[in-house]
């Protein structure tokens, strides 16, 4: 029986549906690992050897590709990239070493609201009045996560939102980057700049990890590579607008991890805003699909 016209494109996006849900297990995954590692080893120290494991795991790609891949008329670019990605590395793990878990993970998905306004100062990108009532609910939901009482907002939850606001950065500079060099490009200097950027500051709080230490930061490095593969397949075999609402699966494993290994229960707050925010993040991505399949 052949095969009607739409049976690809349904399964393009059933393997990217698939491959989105994957993304988000092996992030909390590493999310976890690293919170409980946080307790008996430096954030910073963290971050650096997750730097270091994730090269590793790229450089077989990286060496396949030759030196080539560095050829660059944009170093600067480069520079401040990996710059705003230690920022956010950072920050998301010291807010992940002290806030609960499924807080965390809603919070960050206010990346892309923040890199659209970014996109806006920065590129001069115009929003319509649609997108504006969506950027606006999600800031709604934010407020509704960090508790209608501004008292409540602790240092942890402000290093989370300044994380998703540097990612944020970063993603402007992916995106300047991208019209002149490759992904593999891109990728191999983040890893390579990032490794000097976050060795200097581990320093600052430096304690030999122990054999077991050592392999669960392998562990977090391999996770944390895996899930931007898994997701940079997803966007690749199916439509932005049809796998990003999954992303909300996020919240869903990290509520599931903080209740079973930290006691970690949260609250309607959460669950409320956490939805708001992903809602208006995945109405901003169909309405760009729309809008780019009407032109």
């Amino acid at each position: 029986m052949p095969l009607s016209p739409r049976t690809p494109r349904l399964s393009g996006s059933l393997i990217g549906i698939g491959l989105m849900v994957a993304a988000t297990v092996t992030m909390i995954v590493q999310h976890s690992m690293a919170k409980l590692l946080a307790a008996d080893l430096s954030v910073l120290e963290i971050v650096f050897f997750r730097t270091v494991a994730a090269l590793l795991f790229f450089m077989p790609w990286m060496l396949r590709s030759g030196l080539t891949i560095f050829r660059t008329e944009r170093l600067g670019l480069h520079v401040i990239r990996a710059f705003f990605q230690t920022i956010s590395a950072f920050g998301f793990f010291l807010g992940l070493a002290i806030v609960p878990l499924a807080t965390v993970t809603a919070l960050h998905f206010t990346t892309p609201i923040f890199a659209i306004l970014i996109g806006i100062v920065v590129l001069g990108e115009r929003v319509s009045v649609r997108r504006w009532s969506a950027i606006l609910a999600g800031f709604v939901g934010t407020l509704i996560i960090l508790r209608p009482d501004a008292a409540a907002i602790g240092h942890g939850e402000l290093f989370v939102l300044g994380s998703a606001l540097a990612w944020a950065a970063a993603i402007i500079v992916i995106k300047v980057l991208s019209r002149t060099d490759t992904s593999i490009t891109i990728t191999a200097y983040m890893y390579l700049l990032m490794t000097p950027i976050t060795l200097v500051a581990a320093l600052f709080d430096w304690t030999w990890p122990t054999a077991t230490q050592y392999a669960w930061l392998v562990a977090i490095g391999i996770t944390g590579a895996l899930g931007h593969v898994f997701m940079a397949e997803a966007l690749k075999r199916a439509p932005t607008h049809v796998v990003t609402p999954f992303d909300f699966f996020r919240l869903v494993w990290a509520t599931i991890v903080g209740i079973w290994l930290f006691s970690e229960t949260p609250d309607a707050y959460v669950w409320i805003g956490g939805a708001i925010v992903i809602a208006s993040v995945s109405y901003i991505v169909w309405r760009e699909h729309r809008i780019a399949t009407q032109k």
